[in-house]
């Protein structure tokens, strides 16, 4: 059993001497990529840990391989602001390449000398007399129970990560080969076979136009109705301008010039940025976008299935677009015009020995029926408990409905919290942005914990009901709670929103940037009548020791911070008109930090595996700026282009419906 950690006696304290931590995280995907990325540079005196199931990072990343697995979103906006990677070779790459852009990021930033490697997550139990979180893990290696002990635990495990067959009978009967994309079998080749594929959220629609020109034939069982976005479905704009058609590659002479011009693949960064952002004005119910959207839409699939127009009739839904998310489908919905490949617009009933039997009990043989049917919806944790305040599991307090207080912070969970929690994905924008700024939000309340002697903060109920009153108002205001079958609401077409935020990405940056700490209860290690103590000795570090600055709170930096105040034969120049300013170019001298991933004819120089001779603290900002703008930790304000840039925003495409003619 561990002992509490109590911390020094504050009489002898620097202000500035933050107390030791311990971190546990859970999980090392996406959001345990940027716990490992930036909980070591932002939090002084800190012990992290992370344990993951898997042999490497990267998570549903590293563990889907399904062919035609690609990111929806393009990684020109899908990847982190502190690691751009200017070497991507498509707009819309593989997802392969994605995979190698998150190994080379934890090597940058070291998050593979805290990861623990085939340990998974068993069950997490608080105890108050320590004001620490026991962790359960099972080492894979050798079948062994692991216990761990952390002051804070990090869940980023992400809505859903187990994957599960489909609720059909006769699985078990079906003597061809049946698969679920989770678990792919590469040796399996579809060529010249009788393929079915069940599920028709991103994964079917990316694998069923994979293997559609080398099969035999393909049927696709769809039993609901759903949109299709003309393109790649984001950032279409692009793929619009270019002339391109779904996607294109970027040439080696534009990522080169990437690559030698950070500043120049910033503004291109940031002008996909803008495209994705804007999004979020098709979301509200009754609005002119949302009509027009809808218009697009519709327009884009009675010209794709022109050659078979019972596929439009037969899918177009009678919700508003974004009530389910949007699958980016334009490949999947032309090939399924294609004479080899059917949709089955039915429930499978049952599997048979030789294929599947459904609803209206017609029989169909297949080779191979791959299930693209998704994972467990509950998010109740009901196979890894956590234990909070008295004895209370997670499970509990998400019944009905999993809900945490700004998506991050549950109910009588102390110092638990949350990455990519309940309601945290905005309807537009990057989800990597939102990972970004929920973890510098908890990095702000860890810092808390440390300056003030806190044993442990738990939400209030109170301000966790005015969070959830004020999600569901939002959600009543938007498409997403319209009457459709999906996971946002878990399957229940009238239930509760429960993965959104109310919002965008960028009005989730401002949210997260000023923690509400008075909807918090504290413990202290302090006694109640002296909980001030923790100012300490009224000294900081470097005066105490002489070392370091004592300066650092001065903001002269640059030239543009001098006042002269005029007089004794000294003036200030005449600042120019504004005129003569219309006319400057500004001369950029820091250019920000890019991170290349190694790719075809722009080589890396040779690493040992999981090293990288490269500084923590990388930054894609100036050095007196961090990833999330202030050197005190504080979330910038969100990605705007600059209107000084030509093209740095291209506005909606004029004619934009006639646009799909070339059906783009």
């Amino acid at each position: 059993m561990a002992t509490p950690r109590v911390p020094p006696n504050p009489d002898t304290r620097c202000i500035d001497e933050f107390r030791p931590m311990k971190v546990i995280c859970i999980g090392a995907g996406m959001c345990g990529i940027t716990v490992g990325s930036l909980f070591p540079q932002k939090i002084p005196n800190l012990e992290l840990v992370i344990y993951e199931k898997n042999a490497d990072v990267g998570g549903t990343w590293l563990e889907n391989h399904y062919p035609g697995l690609r990111p929806d979103l393009t990684p020109h906006v899908y990847q982190y602001t502190f690691a751009s990677n200017p070497n991507w070779s498509r707009f819309y790459p593989p997802g392969p390449e994605f995979e190698e852009y998150l190994r080379t990021v934890s090597k940058a930033h070291h998050v593979y000398d805290n990861t623990k490697f085939g340990h998974r997550f068993q069950t997490a139990k608080w105890h108050a007399d320590l004001g620490q979180w026991e962790v359960q893990v099972l080492r894979l290696s050798d079948n062994t129970v692991v216990k761990d002990f952390a002051e804070v635990l990090i869940k980023a495990t992400g809505f859903v990560n187990d994957w599960r067959w489909p609720n059909v009978p006769g699985r078990e009967e079906f003597q061809g080969k049946m698969m679920h994309t989770a678990n792919w079998d590469d040796n399996f080749d579809p060529t010249g076979k009788r393929v079915a594929v069940l599920g028709y959220g991103s994964t079917g629609v990316q694998i069923t136009p994979a293997i559609q020109p080398i099969v035999k034939s393909l049927d696709h069982y769809v039993r609901g109705k759903v949109w299709v976005p003309p393109g790649g479905g984001t950032c279409m704009e692009e793929l619009i301008e270019r002339g391109a058609h779904q996607n294109f590659d970027h040439e080696l002479e534009e990522r080169r010039k990437f690559t030698e011009n950070p500043q120049e693949y910033l503004e291109y960064r940031k002008k996909m940025e803008a495209y994705t952002n804007k999004v979020q004005r098709f979301t509200f119910k009754g609005s002119e976008a949302l009509s027009m959207f809808t218009q697009m839409l519709e327009q884009n699939m009675i010209k794709t299935t022109e050659s078979k127009p019972e596929l439009y009739t037969t899918l177009k839904p009678d919700y508003p677009p974004g009530c389910r998310r949007l699958i980016m489908g334009q490949a999947w919905l032309e090939c399924l015009t294609k004479p080899n490949a059917n949709l089955i617009p039915k429930d499978v009933k049952r599997f048979t020995k030789t294929g599947i039997e459904d609803a209206d009990g017609v029989q169909r043989e297949y080779d191979a029926i791959i299930c693209a049917t998704g994972f467990d919806h509950h998010m109740d944790t009901r196979d890894t408990p956590y234990i909070g305040q008295d004895g209370v599991h997670l499970s509990t307090v998400w019944n009905p409905d999993p809900v945490a207080y700004f998506s991050v912070n549950p109910e009588k969970m102390p110092n638990l919290f949350l990455m990519f929690g309940p309601n945290s994905a905005p309807a537009a924008g990057s989800i990597v942005h939102v990972f970004e700024a929920a973890a510098a939000y908890i990095i702000k309340c860890i810092l808390k914990l440390q300056r003030e002697y806190l044993k442990s903060m738990v939400v209030k109920p109170q301000a966790l009901k005015n969070w959830v009153k004020h999600v569901d108002r939002h959600m009543s205001k938007t498409v997403l709670s319209a009457n459709c079958v999906t996971w946002f609401k878990r399957n229940k077409p009238n239930g509760r929103v429960v993965t959104s935020w109310p919002g965008s990405a960028m009005h989730g940056y401002y949210g997260w940037e000023n923690p509400r700490f008075e909807d918090f209860e504290y413990e202290s290690w302090l006694p109640e009548d002296d909980t001030m103590a923790y100012l300490g000795n009224g000294n900081t570090i470097a005066e105490m020791t002489d070392v370091g600055e004592t300066t650092g709170y001065m903001d002269f930096t640059d030239a543009s911070k001098i006042l002269i105040v005029p007089g004794k034969g000294i003036f200030p120049p005449t600042p120019p008109s504004d005129a003569e300013l219309k006319g400057n170019t500004v001369d950029i001298s820091e250019k920000p930090f890019t991170l290349d991933v190694p790719g075809t004819q722009i080589p890396k120089p040779d690493e040992e595996e999981h090293k990288v001779d490269a500084p923590a603290a990388a930054s894609s900002l100036g050095p007196e700026e961090d990833f999330m703008g202030q050197q005190d930790g504080s979330v910038p304000p969100p990605h705007q282009a600059d209107p000084a840039v030509p093209n740095s925003v291209t506005p909606l495409v004029p004619g934009e419906l006639e646009a799909l003619k070339n059906n783009i």
